[in-house]
């Protein structure tokens, strides 16, 4: 009997949590215009997250969607400046991810600077 009630709590769970997992498709921790607005303030916690952000996807195998982190001291500031200035007068993504990935592709792909980070 234990067993059959763990069963049927395990299928309540998956029957509840389905439609929410089917949404993080869509999920973004912070959208692009929030990251925009951020930096626009100077934000260290949204600064952090762009850095992280271009880190993690940075090199990507795929050469379309690859992009390299300036060879400079400054190069997080040229990041920041560079994603102000990219979206200034485009329509940016809801997607914080996307946005940066979309500015960095654009303005620091893998095919014009040769980097091994």
């Amino acid at each position: 009997m234990k067993k059959m009630t763990n069963i049927i709590v395990l299928l309540l769970a998956l029957f509840i949590t389905a439609p929410v997992l089917a949404d993080t498709e869509h999920y973004t921790f912070i959208s692009g215009r929030d990251v925009y607005e951020a930096l626009s303030q100077e934000s260290m916690v949204v600064q952090g997250y762009v850095l992280g952000v271009a880190d993690a996807l940075k090199h990507n195998a795929e050469s379309a969607n690859c992009f390299v982190i300036p060879m400079r001291p400054d190069a997080d500031a040229v990041i920041y400046s560079t994603y102000l200035e990219y979206w200034q007068n485009r329509q940016i993504p809801e997607s914080g991810t996307e946005a940066i990935t979309n500015m960095m592709l654009n303005n620091f792909p893998c095919s014009t600077n040769v980097e091994s980070n």
